[in-house]
């Protein structure tokens, strides 16, 4: 029972660390400078489209935490149709419309993260999978240039 407990307790720590890293994350990515392009093409407003629909995508995934349910990788398609979704769906934003929308999302994202956290915790390595999305912004950091060698694991 011990060793389940010290566990469930590790993965506790891992997701809140997680949750404090997309903190930062989301600070640094919204100090790159507007004129930046990523390698991949993108620029800074694709960039907050593109965080800010997955963001969505993770704050209606929660909902299967909810309900008990292991956290799996959830998604249907490639993630390039996820990607091009987003795009289509936010061609009229400018890039101030998308940074407010990112931020907004941003937010609700890390709401929700510490409620599935605090409420909803699982005893399981998957379970911490969920509160990856840093890992994520800093894929995007690094194509932009930005260093965060202060985040590694």
């Amino acid at each position: 029972m011990y060793l389940a407990c010290k566990h469930m307790d590790d993965f506790l720590k891992t997701a809140e660390s997680w949750i404090e890293k997309l903190k930062i994350t989301t600070q640094k990515v919204k100090a790159i400078p507007t004129d930046t392009t990523l390698t991949n093409g993108w620029d800074k407003r694709k960039l907050y489209i593109h965080l800010f629909g997955w963001d969505k995508e993770m704050i209606e995934y929660a909902e299967e935490l909810r309900q008990g349910k292991q956290f799996h990788p959830f998604f249907e398609e490639g993630t390039d149709v996820y990607n091009q979704r987003f795009f289509d769906e936010n061609e009229g934003l400018d890039i101030s419309a998308a940074e407010d929308q990112f931020l907004k999302k941003r937010k609700e994202m890390i709401s929700v993260y510490e409620e599935i956290l605090t409420e909803y915790p699982q005893n399981n390595k998957e379970f911490v999978g969920f509160f990856s999305l840093w890992w994520h912004d800093v894929h995007h950091l690094e194509q932009a240039g930005v260093s965060v060698t202060e985040l590694e694991e």
